[in-house]
């Protein structure tokens, strides 16, 4: 099978780990059949990387294995401000400015005409 390309998405709040949680499954997967796997964290799942360097946290694992491989390309930096979470985000995993188009977001249409295609958790 080619190698595929896929962005993931997390969207999700605290209040939805288990989208969460399928979003980090599911980039690991991605990553390890030999697809390029592409992760980031955006709107209310800004507020994941405080809770995921946590070492108690059921994720930490998941999380430091796609942090520790680069499939976690950072937080969106709007959603981080907008969420309070700028700080936390830039030390954990890195804030990510997307292009003038898309007002700073990340480039959900321009992932797509690279041939990505995007998971939303």
């Amino acid at each position: 099978m080619a190698q595929q390309k896929h962005a993931f998405l997390i969207m999700a709040g605290k209040d939805r780990v288990a989208r969460l949680y399928h979003g980090l499954v599911y980039a690991k997967q991605a990553f390890v059949r030999g697809d390029i796997s592409k992760l980031w964290f955006v709107a209310e799942g800004a507020c994941w990387p405080a809770e995921l360097i946590n070492s108690q946290h059921n994720c930490h694992d998941l999380y430091q294995f796609l942090l520790d491989k680069k499939v976690i390309q950072g937080v969106c930096n709007n959603c981080a401000v907008a969420f309070g979470q700028e700080e936390t985000a830039r030390n954990s995993c890195g804030l990510v400015t997307g292009p003038e188009q898309s007002m700073g977001q990340i480039d959900v249409l321009g992932l797509e005409d690279d041939g990505y295609r995007v998971w939303n958790f």
